[in-house]
């Protein structure tokens, strides 16, 4: 799978389903065509693994990775891969970050940690810290997952100039509106 080194997120994304079979398992023959069919749409200019449509919040680890393999070797050579980044912590979102960029990806859409929902919307230093440490361990550029202010997750319009500003590899913020035809 060849990465794209000079990937910079726009236009049409979408994010790919992650089929399992009975035994929860990643269904992989289910999975390499619903990549093939997303990667040949007309004005698709990359595809997001490892997202919410992807079920992430219950992947683990070495799944994660899987996925990503899967659709590097299905779809690398024809689109970019954008990989999520979904963990409570820094730490962890950093390894993720590092595995996606060993992995091919070539940017991260990086989902705000729950803790964000705690009050830590309130503390932008929190936001930029965990946004600090994923630049730290990852070259990629990144796409910052906003969600409404009202479901505690989002970050307020200040805390997202501050992101853009200090954190320079930030290329992109993906808002979520929760209507699928907005």
């Amino acid at each position: 799978m060849g990465r794209f080194k000079e990937y910079s997120p726009g236009g049409v994304i979408p994010a790919c389903l992650l089929p399992f079979d009975d035994a929860f398992e990643i269904d992989e023959p289910a999975y390499r065509s619903h990549l093939r069919d997303l990667a040949k749409v007309d004005g698709v200019t990359a595809v997001t693994v490892n997202g919410h449509a992807s079920e992430v919040h219950a992947l683990n680890f070495d799944e994660q990775r899987r996925a990503l393999a899967i659709a590097g070797d299905e779809i690398g050579d024809a689109v970019p891969l954008i990989n999520g980044v979904y963990a409570d912590g820094s730490a962890e979102a950093a390894r993720l970050a590092r595995m996606a960029e060993a992995g091919g990806a070539s940017c991260l859409l990086v989902f705000p940690p729950n803790s964000m929902a705690m009050g830590g919307q309130l503390r932008p230093e929190m936001a930029i810290a965990h946004y600090k440490a994923i630049a730290e361990a990852s070259s990629l550029p990144m796409i910052c997952f906003q969600y409404p202010l009202s479901g505690g997750l989002g970050y307020p319009f200040e805390t997202l100039v501050r992101l853009l500003e200090e954190v320079p590899s930030i290329a992109a913020i993906k808002d979520w509106s929760g209507d699928p035809m907005l």
